[in-house]
Order: structure tokens, then sequence, then C-alpha cells
């Protein structure tokens, strides 16, 4: 119509017509893999949320992202296999996890995995536990199992010992507080335990109960799963498909929690969010805890929490949440409170994830947005900027929620002391350039097997264009002008309506995987890219787009 105002366009819209070449051969992106993902049923609950009118090339997104984190979560599942340990090990083990001196960069493989299994069938010697928790730890085992081969091995940082390191420290606190037995209960067989606290006594802590409790220990095991090694930042700069999809609005913590929650309802742990009466709510607590370890909205979480103190207090359900993202949030952060040693540890852990960062932006002509290099006095300076700014006053804050976690606010103060020192230390020492350096990491193409729609656009369309060249040789593959180029705005699709229905009318097909970065893991060590750990192949899994909602909220309309 003459005059009539041009419908808007969506990012959602560009981020499809952007990844998606003219030459690409459709998959299964059809109406019954969308109605899936939009429905109110089966795997497809929870995913989108709720059916409603779709842009065409957004739901073809859908398709490709549903299917893929299916295809991911199927073929993972048939690779699990159950280990015992030895009475000794496993005595072994939860005194290990009793104490705050907790190293779990120091344990094998195997006992990750078992310490994390530990931690969650204590939960059922919680009187109450077994009655709101219908999952049994069968189940667990195979959710655990499957969610740590989803974690990446190459991070020498966001891995699965930060997941368990994190899920012990939320334990600790827990513990602290009074609302969860010590893990040595589980050397005594049959013993049960119950709370002193009276429910919602007017703290904080006290307003949780165990299928809360449940969730928040969901949430810290998988908190981080599927982290590419990079950070919200980057991907924004690097108009990343995922952070254009959530219109940068937490998109790594997004998709962690998407991921989480497939894993969940592939393993039966989801029928938690099918109670009538607390479904919603836990869902709600489950994403809102995630989404609250994104560090560019823990200002805002430390308003929230500072209203709360001056007895601006909100619902029972609102000060759930509240608790939970602090409790997860102290405990993502907990390093520096940990015993000097494991701090240090964990310290140099990120410094040397920042720089795989910095070679990786470096090699794509960004301006590094992290540490460049890793040298003593940037680690110490880094940890002392860190604690003043985050970490102390976070705890600070939460012993005044939660007074028994004042002990781990004197630690954090400890170590705050020696990183000063250390830093003067260095600073009198003469500086050497040749240790001013890069440490020699992953080269660009380690980058390879992260979830794809972390990747730079750019980076994603030379791959496809590898991939689809590849696929047509022989078969017709156009040459000359013809040919795809990343440079040639044509090589996009330019009717993505007709796309759709398209692919709708040929219905479900299998194909080989288009995209050759899926996830594909190669054997590394935590720091220098080679050990004898081997993880299995993985295809991507893809995130949601969408919260139970319907919309993409972020943690300050919560």
């Amino acid at each position: 119509m003459s005059g009539a105002a041009p419908k808007p366009t969506s990012p959602l819209s560009s981020v499809v017509s952007d990844i998606l070449p003219r030459h690409w051969r459709r998959r299964s992106a059809d109406i019954g893999v969308i109605s899936l993902a939009t429905g109110a049923g089966g795997h497809g609950q929870g995913w989108m949320g709720h059916s409603g009118e779709l842009e065409t090339g957004f739901a073809e997104l859908l398709g490709y992202m549903y299917t893929q984190t299916l295809h991911a979560v199927n073929e993972q599942h048939a690779e699990f296999v159950s280990t015992d340990l030895t009475p000794e090990t496993r005595s072994r083990l939860i005194n290990n996890l009793d104490r705050w001196h907790f190293e779990p960069h120091r344990l094998p493989e195997e006992q990750l995995v078992a310490c994390t299994l530990l931690l969650f069938e204590l939960l059922f010697r919680i009187e109450g536990m077994k009655d709101v928790i219908p999952v049994s730890m069968q189940q667990i085992s195979a959710f655990v199992h499957h969610l740590r081969r989803i974690y990446r091995l190459e991070n020498s940082y966001h891995n699965f010992e930060h997941a368990l390191d994190v899920l012990q420290a939320t334990h600790s606190y827990l513990q602290a507080a009074g609302m969860v037995p010590s893990v040595k209960i589980l050397l005594k067989p049959n013993q049960t335990w119950k709370t002193s606290k009276e429910f919602n006594d007017g703290s904080l802590v006290s307003t949780l109960r165990p299928e809360e409790i449940f969730i928040m220990y969901i949430a810290a095991i998988g908190h981080d799963v599927g982290h590419p090694g990079f950070s919200n930042y980057f991907m924004k700069v690097a108009e990343a498909p995922l952070a254009k999809i959530y219109d940068g609005q937490s998109p790594l913590e997004q998709m962690h929690y998407q991921l989480l929650l497939r894993v969940m309802h592939h393993h039966g742990l989801a029928v938690l969010f099918n109670n009538p009466v607390s479904g919603s709510h836990l869902r709600k607590l489950l994403w809102s805890s995630v989404l609250a370890t994104d560090m560019s909205v823990h200002n805002h979480f430390m308003d929230r929490l500072r209203l709360d103190l001056d007895h601006e207090q909100g619902t029972l359900c609102s000060r759930q949440i509240l608790v939970s993202q602090m409790l997860l949030k102290c405990a993502d952060i907990s390093n520096p409170s940990r015993p000097y040693p494991v701090s240090q540890y964990w310290a140099t852990a990120l410094v040397t994830e920042w720089v795989k960062q910095a070679t990786y932006e470096k090699s794509l002509d960004f301006k590094p947005s992290v540490q460049d290099s890793a040298t003593p006095l940037k680690e110490a300076r880094s940890q002392v900027s860190f604690i003043e700014n985050f970490a102390q006053p976070l705890l600070e804050l939460s012993s005044k929620a939660t007074p028994e976690m004042q002990k781990y606010l004197q630690e954090c103060i400890k170590n705050q002391k020696k990183w000063k020192i250390r830093v003067r230390e260095l600073e009198a020492r003469p500086q050497d350039p040749d240790n001013d350096h890069t440490t020699p990491l992953q080269d660009a193409d380690d980058y390879i097997n992260v979830f794809p729609l972390t990747l730079p656009l750019s980076r994603q369309v030379c791959e496809q264009r590898e991939e689809i060249m590849s696929s047509e040789s022989g078969t017709g593959t156009p040459t000359g002008s013809e040919a795809l180029s990343i440079s040639d705005p044509a090589v996009f699709m330019q009717d993505q309506h007709a796309a759709i229905r398209a692919a709708g009318k040929m219905g479900v097909r299998q194909q080989r995987s288009f995209n050759r970065n899926s996830w594909t893991p190669t054997p590394s060590s935590r720091f220098t890219g080679s050990s004898a750990r081997n993880q299995p192949s993985i295809s991507s899994p893809l995130a949601n787009v969408q919260e139970a909602s319907g919309s993409s909220p972020t943690i300050e309309n919560q």
C-alpha cells in the first residue's frame, strides 16, 4: 500500500539472512520441528515457551537450533557408562568435599564426576527431599555425565572443574547457614537430616525449601555449560549470531541455561517444571540464577540486595530467587576467598583463558578486550582490582544477609592483603620484557569446536562456504561468478519466506552435518592444549532465544 510504513526489521531477521548462504541446502527446519520448538508438550515444552506469530526467517533459525540441540543430546546419551568408586576413594572424596580447601583441578576425570554425584546424593538425606524431587540418582548420574561432555576441555577456567568448584562452594555456603548437612553424612548409612531453621523466619536463606535447594545445585553445576572460552563483550564486538539473537543481553548465560534445560529434559529432570503449583517458579529460579552470573548485571544485583537488606522485601518467590542468585554469584567468584594457594591457581587459570581470547581477537584484527599477556605482576594486579570491585563488596553484603558467610569474607580480606604485598614485591623487581609475553596457546583454528553461534559471522560464513563447496563438488557446484563469496552480499538468502515454505513441503530429512564447527573437541590440557584426557564428539547444541515467558528478559525485570 502506498505510503504504508515498512515493517520493522528484527535483529533476528538479519541474523538468519546473514548466517544462511543462498546455496545452503535446507535441513530439517520444517513445520513439525518449529511446532516442537514452540509447542507446549513433549521436548518442546519450555524450549520456546509459547506459540505465536514468528518471522519466517526466525522460525527457520529456531528449527536449525532445535534439531541440532536434539541431535547432540541423543548422541551423547548413548555414550554414558557408569563407574563405581572403591570404599576408600569414596571416603577420601567425601572428606575432600567437606573442606573449604577444595582443589578439583587435582582430581582425575572420573573423580570430578564422582564428587558432583556425592553432593547430589547428600541432598536426598534431607527430610522431605524425596517427596518433592521425583528423580532418581541414576537419572542424576546420567545427567551429570552428559553435562560434563558439553563443557569444553580446552578452557583453562570455564570448564567442568570450575563448575564443580562452584557447586562445592554453593554447598559450603548452605551448610554454613544450616540449610544442608555436611557431606560426611554419607559416611553414615541411612542417616537423615533436618534443618533447625524455621521456614521463612525473616532471613533470606530461610526462604529456601528442599526443591529450591535442589534447583540451586542444578544451576551451580550447569551454569557455564558449553562456554566457548571467550566473553559476551567479544561476541558483541564480533557480531556473533548468538549476541544478536539475545540483543546483547547475557547471550552466554542464556545459552548456558538453554543447554542445561535441554539436558534436564533428556534425562527426566525437567519433570520438576511440570508441577502445576511450583513448576513455573522453579523454572524461573533456575533461569534467574544462571543469568545472574553475568558480571555485566552485577551492579544492578547489588542494588537489589541492598534494598532487601533495607527491609524493602518482596514476595517469597522473589526472595527465594534473590538468595539463590546471591549464593550462586558468591560461589561463581569464590576463588579470591579460597585458601591463598587455591586462589593463586584459579587466578592463573583465568589469565590464561584471557590470553587465549586476546590471541584469537588479534587473529581477527580486533583490539584485545581482555589481558593479552601473562605476567605475575599483571595477574596480581588483576586480583587486587577484582577483589576490591567485585568479590569483597559482594561478600560484605552477603554476610549481612547471611551472617554465617562472614568467615568467607575474612578469607577474602586476608587474600587481598597477600595479593597487595605480592604486587609491591613484583613492582620492586626489575621488569624483564621477555616475561611480558603471550603464552604459547591455541591458534585461532582451535576455536573451531566451540558453540557455532558464538563465533564471528565472517568465520561461520567461511566455514559454511568450505563445507558447501566440498559437498557439491562434482554435482554442479557453482563456479566463477556464481561461486560463493563472503564479500558478495548475493550469497545470502534473498527470499526467506519462499525458503521456509519449501522446507516445510520437503519435510524432515536426514543429511550430513553442514556445519564444520560441530563440537568435536580435541584432547587438551588445562593450559597448553595437549592432554591425555579424551573428549567424545558432540554436535552443536544450540541455545533457545526466549525464556518461558515468551520474551527474552534480563535480570533487570525480575
